[in-house]
């Protein structure tokens, strides 16, 4: 069972008044939570005030259930997105919090997560850890081709084949440039510890983070990686360099019984990479979990990955 949720028909009450008086200046486009952020690249002047808005939305609904505590517009992707938050009890307060991304929020890998970290063995994991988890609004088959599949490369250039396929990077970039800074503002959070977690396609997506050698994650969590998608072109994306200073912590995993959908193949293919490739930043760990198909084994990865420090 999910964890509660922090708000109640007083909170919402008020939080629409709000929202409907700012409405009049241009600054949100509905009085429900759903906050449009006009400009992508954020001039100086509305910075603080936008994080204001942010923050207050935030720390009033520190607990989450099976229903978003937000809905979240990007520039970046031109599209809304659920956003499930599960803070734990005094993280106003709790400083060095480390935030927990994980995407299909509102699909069985998202749930089974919320589930998992309402339960008491998992507590230690959940009393240091902000999930944020992010879902798709509409045609989720349709919407994770466009957000979780790589473009094609073309003469050294990246493009989308469709408006709603391989548009990764715009998905990306609304992770690092519009919901990681509201996060980041609104909690103390400890710096350079996020984590970034998914599932199939979602999993894909964790590779293509984790081959962009940036630093907006630390720890990658993928699980039954759709890595054969586009023949296998995910490796063309690998930017990591062998003298990277920041540590990497990967885990991806796959269930036995997944043959005939080429998970398992594709994962022993990237374990055989990396071991040839001996990043002395990356320590990573691959798990097969006997008897176990692309959904039964989620629960099993889950478990593992919530018991790390």
């Amino acid at each position: 069972m999910d964890a509660p949720e922090y708000s109640g028909a007083f909170f919402m009450a008020g939080c629409t008044t709000i929202l409907q008086q700012f409405n009049t200046a241009g600054i949100f486009t509905k009085p429900d939570c759903y906050v449009h952020l006009r400009n992508a690249r954020f001039r100086m002047k509305n910075i603080l005030f936008l994080l204001f808005i942010s923050t207050a939305l935030f720390s009033c609904a520190q607990k989450t259930s099976s229903r978003p505590t937000r809905i979240m517009y990007s520039e970046n992707v031109k599209d809304s997105f659920e956003v499930y938050i599960h803070a734990p009890a005094g993280s106003d307060t709790v400083k060095n919090l480390s935030v927990f991304y994980y995407l299909d929020a509102n699909l069985k890998s998202g749930k089974k997560l919320r589930e998992l970290i309402a339960q008491p063995e998992f507590s230690r994991k959940a009393g240091n850890t902000i999930f944020v988890g992010i879902g798709h609004i509409g045609n989720f088959h349709v919407l994770r081709r466009r957000d979780f599949i790589l473009p094609a490369i073309n003469n050294g250039d990246t493009a989308g084949l469709s408006a709603e396929y391989g548009q990764i990077e715009h998905f990306y970039q609304f992770l690092k440039t519009e919901l990681a800074p509201v996060i980041n503002s609104t909690y103390h959070v400890q710096a350079g510890n996020n984590s970034i977690m998914g599932h199939s396609l979602g999993g894909l997506f964790v590779f293509y983070c984790l081959f962009k050698n940036d630093t907006l994650f630390k720890n990658y969590y993928a699980l039954s990686p759709s890595l054969w998608i586009d023949n296998y072109s995910i490796y063309r994306f690998n930017h990591l360099p062998k003298d990277r200073k920041n540590k990497m912590n990967l885990y991806f995993s796959a269930g036995s019984l997944e043959i005939f959908n080429r998970i398992k193949a594709g994962t022993n293919e990237m374990e055989e990479f990396l071991r040839k490739k001996n990043y002395p930043f990356l320590d990573y760990k691959y798990q097969v979990h006997e008897g176990s198909t692309h959904n039964s084994q989620v629960e099993h990865s889950l478990d593992y990955i919530l018991k790390q420090p």
